[in-house]
């Protein structure tokens, strides 16, 4: 039996913190590309219009190591994907790019 290639790719994340409590930091994804550029630019933009209710945005890149089928169905409905689709991906690298906090 073949195993699925995985593949390594950067996704970026635009987030907002919803919750902190201690270590643990709740957060409600606002956006996702495979573009930094395009991710900066719906950031940027949501800050501009961001009314003061949040903790603060965040523009955040993972390295991702998962298989192929995942970053298509990822990038195609991110909005309604369920906490499991998250744990099929293998976090290889965080970088946090933006932060902005009310």
């Amino acid at each position: 039996m073949m195993e699925k290639q995985k593949v390594t790719k950067s996704v970026y994340f635009v987030e907002e913190t919803q919750n902190i409590e201690g270590a643990y930091v709740e957060v409600n994804t606002l956006f996702v590309a495979d573009n930094q550029k395009q991710a900066t630019e719906v950031y940027e933009k949501l800050v501009k219009e961001q009314p003061k209710k949040s903790f603060g945005l965040l523009l955040n890149e993972y390295t991702i190591n998962a298989e192929g089928g995942f970053f298509y169905n990822l990038f195609k409905s991110w909005k309604n994907l369920p906490a499991e689709f998250y744990r099929k991906m293998q976090v290889l690298t965080y970088r946090p790019i933006a932060e902005y906090q009310n």
